[in-house]
């Protein structure tokens, strides 16, 4: 379930629009766990979810006037924070494959069992099939909605997709082979 199916009435829409700070505030307090986690979902990473967090509230507190009030504010707000993330993932795209796969790496040589983890599981995924899996799954995205938002087709996020969980099933089988073999 989405924190973000929550909204925002027009008089705070209207003190945003006008930069009072309170009411940037309130929204900022009512959004920023559902946004800073779905940033981390994506990123996998501390301090770029942070700064997506922040792009995504300033430009939201911007282009207010933009949101019509038709979708709940959170939704147009989670469109916004994915781009962001996005964003982040073409431009860092190479330093965070490199990044997922030193995780992996180092997951792989832990000790203590940490198959069930989720989060090193994510980790240890291409970033753009991570982004896909969580929109997919966790936000509830459509693979229509997914390739919009990457402008990709719908075939590239059932790929991203099947490839997410094949993935994951595949470390989840070595892990418990591994763990047979241990005991």
């Amino acid at each position: 379930m989405s924190y973000f199916n929550q909204t925002i009435d027009d008089i705070t829409k209207a003190q945003v629009s006008k930069g009072r700070q309170a009411a940037c505030r309130q929204v900022y307090d009512q959004f920023s766990s559902s946004v800073y986690n779905l940033a981390y979902r994506m990123l996998q990473n501390k301090d770029d979810a942070q700064d997506a967090m922040q792009n995504s509230f300033v430009l939201a507190f911007q282009k207010i006037s933009q949101w019509s009030g038709q979708v709940a504010f959170g939704f147009w707000l989670r469109k916004i924070v994915i781009n962001q993330c996005l964003n982040e993932i073409k431009k860092n795209h190479h330093q965070l494959t490199l990044d997922a796969q030193a995780l992996a790496t180092e997951n792989d040589q832990i000790a203590y069992n940490y198959q069930h983890d989720l989060n090193i599981l994510l980790a240890k995924l291409p970033p753009l099939s991570r982004s896909v899996l969580w929109l997919y799954e966790v936000e509830g995205l459509t693979h229509k909605e997914i390739a919009e938002v990457y402008e990709m087709s719908t075939s590239f996020s059932k790929s991203q997709l099947a490839r997410s969980k094949q993935l994951l099933s595949k470390w989840l089988q070595n892990q418990e082979k591994k763990h047979e073999q241990q005991h």
